[in-house]
């Protein structure tokens, strides 16, 4: 049971419907507890910090990535990896724990989490926990500001993706590299490429971790004076953070629609200055210091 319910969080969670993954990481982890089996335990836990991210319970999902980490033995857990989820679980609580640390205010922290993941999915030599380590490190990138380093991990991910044979994870990678460029002044390619990426990760029948990036997307518009296409990101970013019940990055909304307000007009700044209280007023609520 603990094998079937723990795939069921999977598709749920991949599938857009957090609100259910996060519900089933507490049946798991009963159940676990019940029949005294550690790779339940951590494979409940898993689904835990993997679902609680980005449902912006980020206190919870620390805690649970702590215990995954106390927990992981590698020689013992290791073979958790091809039972689960496709992907090593040490692997993964360092990943997710990093960004849950950044959200907290602790992006040192986080970047020493972040590559101790990569280290140990390279050391593994297993490739698709290389490949979630990869995802991490660019979104942490990503939320650190370091350009470079997401432009890196972008292009890594691009040659790794296709190497090894993981079409859906490419556009990913793409993301990456075309928000980069677009930071660096390559506005118009850079955009282009970002929002394509993203829609190769929706053609690949997912929306999971999708709303950071249309809030990404609206931000480099407010950069490029682009307005209108700006707040239409923002809208299905909103839209889409509703349905699948993504709180990651929430406040984002918000302090970027009142970044697209002033660069519309120098009229606007009472709106905009709403639009920044509303944006410290939900960060503060989920204990989001670095937000």
């Amino acid at each position: 049971p603990g094998i079937a319910l723990r795939g069921k969080g999977q598709y749920q969670m991949i599938s857009g419907d957090l609100r259910t993954a996060r519900e089933q990481a507490g049946r798991i982890l009963d159940l676990a507890q019940e029949l005294d089996d550690p790779g339940v335990l951590i494979e409940a836990h898993h689904l835990g910090w993997s679902a609680l991210t980005f449902t912006g319970d980020f206190g919870a999902a620390r805690r649970h990535a702590e215990t995954g980490i106390a927990l992981y033995d590698r020689e013992r857990d290791h073979s958790l990896t091809y039972v689960y989820s496709g992907h090593d679980p040490g692997v993964c609580c360092r990943s997710f724990g990093s960004l849950a640390l950044w959200q907290l205010g602790y992006p040192n922290e986080a970047l020493a989490n972040c590559r101790d993941g990569e280290r140990l999915a390279r050391d593994l030599a297993h490739p698709f926990s290389v490949t979630i380590a990869l995802w991490a490190a660019g979104m942490l990138h990503l939320l650190r500001r370091e350009t470079n380093a997401t432009l890196e991990t972008g292009e890594a991910m691009i040659a790794h993706c296709s190497e090894k044979g993981f079409p859906p994870f490419i556009p990913m990678g793409r993301i990456f590299h075309g928000g980069a460029l677009a930071e660096q002044g390559e506005l118009t390619t850079g955009i282009a490429e970002l929002a394509e990426g993203i829609a190769g990760v929706r053609a690949s029948g997912t929306e999971y971790t999708l709303p950071l990036f249309f809030a990404w997307l609206a931000e480099l518009c407010a950069k490029g004076g682009r307005i209108e296409e700006g707040l239409a990101a923002l809208e299905q970013g909103r839209a889409m953070s509703e349905k699948i019940e993504d709180r990651f990055s929430l406040p984002e909304f918000d302090r970027i629609e009142g970044e697209l307000l002033l660069v519309r007009s120098a009229r606007n700044q009472a709106d905009a200055q709403a639009c920044f209280e509303r944006s410290m007023q939900l960060a503060r609520a989920r204990d989001a210091k670095c937000l």
